[in-house]
């Protein structure tokens, strides 16, 4: 959400009002009083009212309510085939069962993972009758945060109650990561939940599989259609008319029970034409006949209503003073409910009948009559909206109206001023929507829109449409002056490390600009903590930990000034991986939990995929594979989305390594691929080097030496390696560094790979996280020469490093080696060979166990002999079944319906009652106990 600001900003989403006229300031206070963030429009959540008259669809309740097995029902049809009065017909009925039930309207603006969601929490607090959060329940620690499908889940799951969501006009939603939210939820809700959705197309929600499994239903537009019984009861019902038997047959024959061609019909046969015309040829096509209908019911209004209809037909939504300014009628409030309680294709969108808006089938037949008077009369319908949004503070129906009329210079001035708002709100795709609507020159001539357009297009990765741009911004070009709040190169520096992967300019940009330091507020304070942050990376990297601190206490100073929220989740991600590579492991994860705890659920597009990308390695390093999984089933095409380069490298790298730890080679190679592909496309050389380095590590571990060679001799140096000292994370993950060494043990070259460990320790000092890696390679060079004391003094160095923060992998991952010195050290301890061993203790002894044990190695332990502290439930045995198969968490909770929390706290059970600690040992452990096969 955006943050709060002294200053007044305009408002995305007003609220219904309770003042005499709609008004944002009122809809704010609205909403504050309901429990609801400021952006959330009330008109969303509102429920169809039933209209006298409406015919009930029984076959279709009898249908979708008789079925409890049913839990995801789709009304699929095109405009005017009834869905949403089926849907608040449905709604009714489980009303009227004791359900809770709750409704949301989509729109395009919903394809905002931001705004979607704010709407979507609203209608989980509107289940509750109180206000609910993401936020306000995480999982324990040790668990990989919930995202907005678990949290959905796991809060339908809990109710006693059961509990009905009606989504409507769903063929708005487009947005990848969305439709991929609706397949995760729509197939593990649980059975006393039930979403109702209304489309035009069918929705890519899964619907195949659920229909499968007998658990969704679709009613498509033939099941919709008014039966002849049903046309006939719609018009008993309107006595006034005494339309005859065979006048409805006819109808009906006309219609096919095309639900609104019959309204049409209700309202034209007043008409005497219209009642002369059923005895004729049934010679129209739904359109024609929508036409030849609404032809005649226009015709039998007034002029005065005519006139109010066609102008207002061009509104999205409709309230009295915005009519009013449109077309001067100073009773626009008694027009609309007048038409509203007509019946003519008119529904309210609140209670107090303040806002309404047209059925989409009527108003493009209005908007087309309209049309043909002439685009004069367009153009003055949108100019005159245009002006009434913007002095209502409504920004986005402004920008709508006003390149509706082309007054391009008016939108372009309303995006300028509310862009601010949009990206420190991390409303980045909505920015890029009317972004590319605008004509170029108009964005050009605006210089703040062109840095604000520049920044959500960097972190959105829009490259083709960032460069002209940042043409504009280069110092040639005149764009000195381009940001009058704060300073133009921080745009600049952020493109430097977003675009060109060129942290040395980036962080030198900023530090020259030397704005860093300033207080300022709102969209200033959004740039300041993004430049805060750059600055801090290029810190971390010359290995200045304390500066990087430093920098990062910056930013968070300026997200607290309305800096932003989504510039915290940068912020968050580059202190997870300063302290990991200072040796901090426990802290890094400490540290990432907490803050993806706060984040956004659904904020996977920007700041979200880097923390999770940070998080994911952090997870990997202490070997936490089931949660660096749940979140890579999450985040990893998000991630791959992102622009973070270096957390990217280390997201796909710890998910290759993962599968690859999981025995899943293909699965290994296919997230290298990915890497490689995101490399070539971006264009990233130093990526496409960090996915071929680690190609030459596998081929390594596998003893092809050979073809591990001539992998390495293939990559090309990176030519702007100019600065040896800097050492980027992707680098201290993985990188030509370690792989030469690894490869001159291998050739058995002992003296080389000595140079380079020397060499690579001289680079710089600090790197807590790297000096462990070099040591157990050290390590490995001292056993293959031979001196098995040398080779464990390195050994013990690389335990004592790594033992604070319990680091995993990074020794591990260097193979079967590091294993013998591992079980050769431990015996050494249990037999009091080593300093500590015997009687006393060593602080290595427990460090070793947890590697030992990770790495599968039996330690002579006898728990596997041992019965079980507690019988294992049926449910408990069925995991165990699923864990022998490779089954990941969410895969589990996919096939039992129930949420990744869920299935975690079943697996903590068993390994509680199994005495054990992970997947590994549980199988194990099962399987010398005959639990299972």
């Amino acid at each position: 959400m955006p943050p709060s600001s002294p200053h007044r900003q305009l408002r995305s989403h007003p609220l219904e009002a309770t003042t005499d006229w709609p008004t944002p300031l009122a809809d704010e206070l609205a909403s504050t009083e309901r429990g609801f963030p400021s952006d959330v429009r009330m008109h969303k959540l509102f429920t169809p009212p039933v209209y006298p008259g409406a015919v009930p669809r029984q076959a279709i309740l009898d249908r979708v309510l008789q079925d409890d097995s049913l839990r995801v029902t789709v009304l699929q049809g095109p405009a005017g085939h009834g869905k949403s009065t089926t849907l608040q017909q449905i709604k009714t009925a489980h009303e009227a069962r004791g359900w809770r039930t709750a409704w949301l309207t989509l729109d395009d603006a919903d394809n905002d993972p931001r705004r979607f969601e704010s709407h979507l929490v609203a209608v989980m607090s509107l289940l509750h009758g109180r206000a609910a959060s993401p936020g306000a329940s995480r999982s324990g620690t040790g668990d990989a945060p919930r995202d907005l499908a678990d949290w959905m889940l796991d809060t339908l799951s809990g109710r006693i109650t059961p509990a009905s969501i009606f989504i409507d006009e769903f063929q708005a939603l487009r947005n990848e990561a969305l439709l991929r939210f609706f397949r995760s939820v729509l197939a593990r809700l649980p059975a006393n939940a039930h979403v109702f959705i209304g489309s035009r197309t069918l929705p890519e929600i899964g619907l195949a599989t659920l229909m499968v499994n007998r658990v969704a239903s679709v009613v498509r537009a033939d099941d919709l259609r008014f039966t002849p019984d049903e046309v006939t009861q719609f018009f008993a019902d309107s006595a006034s008319l005494q339309v005859s038997a065979g006048e409805v047959d006819a109808i009906y024959r006309r219609t096919e029970g095309w639900p609104a061609g019959v309204q049409l019909f209700r309202l034209a046969l007043v008409s005497p034409e219209v009642r002369m015309a059923l005895d004729g040829a049934d010679d129209h096509g739904p359109r024609e006949l929508a036409e030849y209908l609404a032809d005649n019911v226009m015709s039998l209004q007034s002029p005065r209503m005519q006139e109010f209809l066609l102008k207002t037909s061009l509104l999205q939504r409709l309230s009295a003073p915005l009519c009013t300014a449109v077309t001067g009628f100073e009773d626009a409030q008694e027009l609309l409910v007048r038409l509203e309680r007509s019946g003519l294709f008119l529904r309210a969108l609140d209670s107090d009948n303040r806002w309404f808006r047209y059925h989409g089938l009527f108003s493009t037949y209005l908007a087309e009559t309209l049309q043909r008077n002439g685009p004069e009369a367009l153009r003055q319908v949108h100019e005159k909206a245009a002006q009434w949004c913007l002095a209502h503070e409504l920004p986005e129906e402004a920008i709508h109206h006003a390149l509706c009329c082309r007054n391009f210079p008016l939108a372009a001035s309303t995006l300028t001023d509310w862009s601010s708002q949009l990206v420190a709100g991390a409303e980045l795709i909505t920015l890029e929507r009317w972004h590319d609507r605008l004509p170029f020159h108009e964005v050009a001539q605006r210089p703040a829109l062109v840095i604000r357009a520049a920044y959500a297009l960097m972190f959105l990765r829009r490259r083709p449409k960032l460069r002209p741009l940042l043409e504009l911004m280069a110092p040639q070009a005149g764009g000195g002056d381009i940001v009058p709040t704060t300073h133009p190169d921080l745009c600049r520096a952020m493109s430097f490390l977003l675009v060109d992967d060129d942290m040395a300019a980036a962080a030198d940009t900023v530090e020259r600009a030397g704005v860093v330091q300033r207080e300022l507020e709102g969209f200033p304070a959004f740039e300041l903590g993004a430049a805060a942050n750059v600055l801090a990376l290029g810190k971390v990297a010359g290995g200045d930990f304390e500066g990087a601190r430093q920098a990062l206490a910056l930013a968070r100073a300026h997200l607290g000034r309305g800096g932003g929220s989504f510039v915290g989740g940068y912020t968050a991600a580059i202190t997870g991986s300063n302290l990991l590579v200072q040796g901090r492991l426990q802290e890094a994860l400490a540290h990432l939990r907490d803050e993806n705890a706060q984040e956004a659920p659904l904020d996977t597009s920007v700041a979200g995929a880097a923390l999770a990308a940070c998080h994911m390695f952090a997870l990997y390093e202490a070997n936490d594979l089931a949660t660096l999984e749940s979140l890579a089933h999450r985040f990893q095409r998000e991630i791959s989305e992102s622009v973070t380069l270096d957390f990217i490298a280390a997201a796909h790298i710890a998910i290759s390594r993962m599968h690859e730890a999981r025995g899943r080679s293909d699965e290994a190679v296919a997230a290298l691929d990915e890497l490689e592909r995101i490399g070539h496309t971006s264009p990233w050389q130093r990526l496409v080097a960090v996915s071929e380095w680690e190609r030459v590590r596998r081929a390594l571990a596998g003893r092809e030496i050979e073809r591990a060679m001539a992998l390495a001799m293939r990559i090309a140096p990176d030519s702007r390696d100019d600065a040896p000292h800097w050492i980027h994370l992707a680098e201290d993950v993985e990188g030509s560094g370690y792989g030469w060494i690894r490869l001159a043990i291998a050739r058995h070259d002992h003296a080389d790979a000595a140079q380079r460990i020397a060499r690579e320790r001289a680079r710089q000092t600090g790197r807590v996280y790297r000096e462990i890696k070099l040591s157990v390679l050290e390590a490995l060079l001292q056993q293959r020469m031979g001196a098995r004391n040398a080779a464990h003094r390195c050994l013990r160095k690389a335990l004592q490093l790594g033992r604070r923060g319990r680091y995993v992998r990074c020794l591990l991952d260097e193979g079967d080696g590091v294993i013998e010195l591992l079980r050769e050290a431990y015996q050494n301890l249990l037999q009091g060979h080593e300093p500590g061993g015997g009687s006393g203790t060593n602080p290595d002894r427990d460090y070793i166990e947890l590697l030992l044990e990770a790495s599968g190695t039996d330690l002579g332990r006898q728990a596997a002999g041992n019965a079980l502290t507690e019988a294992l439930s049926e449910r408990e045995k069925e995991m165990l079944r699923f864990l022998l198969d490779g089954t990941t968490n969410r895969e589990i909770a996919g096939r039992l319906f129930v949420s990744e929390n869920t299935v975690k706290f079943h697996l903590k059970n068993i390994y509680s009652k199994l005495g054990v600690g992970n997947r590994l040992q549980a199988i194990n452990t099962a399987r010398a106990l005959r639990l299972i096969d």
